[in-house]
């Protein structure tokens, strides 16, 4: 380890990247600790040190020309290091790796700053290009620091030779994967990735290997973030769907807007999304009707906000000859009449979520409806007929009356909502959880390390966390030496989750080999059912399967779930079906909808559920956990 730097006094090597190494120093004239970050000089050979010094000293540069509370600051610059601020606490890639994820207010704390930190940047000319969680530095108060410019382009500066790029396939936008022209919204892009990470412990686009990931940067949509964590806001499905846009023009404008986005936990389209879902909407004979009220002067009550967005270019450009000549035939000669009627489309639109009343009374005529489901690419049939699309799927031209709307895709319990639809009223997205139909099985044993056998097949040793499972009944056996083997049965239930936790009871004395007989390596024991002094004990707090030997749990607090008055509004109906766990001490665990019949009537179910209290089960008169299985009904009164 080197000494000193200058006049800087090397006190201990703190980290290490790709391109450097970082050390804690002493500045003896300024009497403050600080850090100073070297090139590795294994890098610096013939071939390597031209490039590596540039990009060295091009991170310098652009961190030091910025003077933001939450960007590391730089204090001096040498040839081949740099001295910055020395900082406590860790990277938000560690605080990851330990927690999971972030509670979406602890990670709105923490994206506000970094959104500030980044659009300043943009102004000041420095695209960042290399946004990652390890280059996010979390200080023990909890305030953040971007660091790392080390791949920062700055506007009056070359980038790198052509056909090489620099950053994290994960975090790069598609057009920095493909070798586009990079923009400020790169980091834009880069940034909601990050958001998407903390607050779902998962990246928006996984992969094997860096090419899986880098096709799916550029060819597939991210997955919607309650996908992985159902608790966070339906908003926010919105929000890093128009994040994550594969075309930088249409993702949010600034880092700051996508961070009170998130910490509003509110969406506002922008223009020409509004009126792209309003044409498709709006049938031509009311495209028509608003107009002409539009042009006779009918008083609408607009936002203010929403007259300055019709003067924006956004606005403009939606409502462009280009885009016109690219909609259906059949939809060409509505257009300029729907111009005509803007102002009131778009009140009309911004209003319908507040008061069902329309602003202005229209014909009865066709609905559009748009039905998504988690994971996309499921069947969709309405009235009975199959369509030609899977979801996404937009059904447009919906007629006034009662629909019935099924889901299904291979390997997936089907999704069933009933609807009533009313000639003109805008209708919201119907969105389905649609849960796997394959079991799984979880093992546990006390002492651990048992060999465990599935039907008669050795699966490996406890803890066994999760083991495919088909449907059916299944024998399970763990075997120790020292411990008496046991034996239990269990059913594989549909996207349920078989769990077996037992424990192994010390062997008294060697089994004599006329009841046993000698076994080669290699043979399968066979064995008959277990019988009572086989099978382990049960104790207070097994996890045990729903069966006529259990005293099942019953409900002691919190009565079923009210019909949602949103679902009344749009006349949804349906059955959805909950597993839950209840617990030795009454309390629910772990509900998940196994057959859904849309978002609105998920969610009521789940937060009833989520309160209520049971008195436990119990097998053997010892309080036991199990999981049951509970269906709601709404029926259209």
């Amino acid at each position: 380890m080197p000494r000193r730097f200058g006049r800087y006094e090397v006190q201990q090597e703190i980290g290490e990247g790709a391109m450097g190494r970082v050390y804690r120093c002493l500045d003896p004239l300024m009497k403050r600790v600080v850090a100073v970050k070297t090139v590795k000089k294994e890098f610096l050979t013939r071939d390597t040190r031209e490039e590596y010094l540039r990009r060295f000293r091009r991170e310098a540069q652009a961190a030091g020309r910025l003077a933001h509370p939450n960007i590391v600051s730089v204090f001096d610059v040498a040839d081949d290091y740099f001295v910055m601020e020395y900082l406590e606490g860790s990277t938000l890639q560690v605080i990851l790796r330990d927690r999971g994820q972030v509670p979406a207010d602890d990670a709105a704390r923490i994206l506000s700053p970094l959104a500030d930190a980044l659009d300043y940047a943009h102004r000041s000319g420095v695209i960042h290009r290399d946004i990652k969680p390890g280059n996010v530095f979390v200080l023990a108060d909890g305030r953040p620091k971007l660091m790392d410019f080390g791949v920062a382009h700055l506007e009056t500066s070359a980038m790198t030779a052509q056909g090489h790029f620099f950053g994290s396939p994960s975090y790069m936008a598609p057009e920095q994967v493909s070798g586009g022209h990079v923009t400020a919204a790169a980091d834009l892009f880069a940034l909601a990735v990050v958001a998407y990470e903390m607050i779902t412990g998962h990246r928006p686009f996984e992969g094997a290997s860096i090419t899986a990931i880098m096709y799916r940067v550029v060819n597939e949509e991210a997955p919607p973030p309650r996908q992985w964590n159902f608790e966070l806001p339906a908003v926010y499905d919105d929000i890093f769907r128009r994040a994550l846009r594969k075309d930088a023009a249409d993702r949010f404008a600034d880092a700051t807007s996508l961070a009170r986005a998130l910490e509003k936990r509110e969406y506002n389209p922008p223009a020409r999304d509004l009126l792209a879902e309003l044409e498709e909407t709006l049938s031509p004979s009311q495209a028509r009707a608003l107009a002409a009220a539009s042009a006779a002067g009918a008083a609408t009550p607009v936002p203010p906000a929403l007259v300055g967005a019709l003067e924006t270019q956004d606005l403009q450009a939606a409502l462009g000859q280009a885009d016109i000549d690219r909609r259906p035939r059949h939809r060409r000669s509505i257009a300029w009449s729907a111009v005509a009627g803007a102002v009131l489309l778009l009140a009309l639109y911004l209003g319908r979520g507040s008061d069902p009343t329309p602003l202005l009374p229209l014909p009865a005529g066709p609905s559009t409806l748009r039905i998504e489901s988690e994971p996309a690419g499921a069947a969709v049939w309405f009235d009975g007929a199959e369509m030609d699309e899977r979801t996404p799927v937009m059904l447009r031209h919906v007629p006034p009356g009662t629909h019935l709307v099924r889901v299904a895709a291979d390997g997936y319990a089907p999704a069933n909502l009933t609807l009533v639809t009313r000639g003109g009223q805008p209708l919201p997205p119907l969105r389905f959880v649609m849960e796997p139909l394959a079991a799984a099985l979880r093992v546990r044993s006390d002492p651990p390390e048992a060999q465990v056998r599935l039907d008669g097949q050795p699966v490996g040793t406890t803890p066994i966390e999760s083991l495919p499972l088909t449907p059916g009944r299944h024998e399970v056996r763990l075997e120790r030496r020292g411990y008496l083997p046991a034996t239990h049965l269990v059913e594989g239930h549909a996207g349920q989750t078989a769990e077996v936790s037992l424990r192994l009871e010390r062997e008294r004395r060697p089994q004599p080999p006329a009841e046993t007989g000698a076994i080669a390596r290699g043979d399968v024991e066979r064995r008959p059912p277990p019988g009572p002094a086989e099978t382990a004990a049960i104790a207070r707090g097994d996890l045990v399967p729903m069966d006529a030997t259990v005293e099942p749990p019953k409900r002691v607090k919190g009565g079923a779930p009210s019909y949602p008055d949103e679902a009344r509004r749009y006349g949804f109906y349906g059955t959805v079906t909950v597993d839950l766990l209840v617990d030795e001490n009454g309390q629910v665990q772990d509900p998940h909808v196994i057959e859904s019949a849309g978002e609105i009537l998920d969610k009521a179910v789940l937060e009833s559920v989520r309160g209520w209290r049971y008195q436990p089960a119990r097998k053997n008169g010892v309080e036991v956990k199990v999981r049951i299985q509970v269906k709601t009904t709404f029926q259209n009164s």
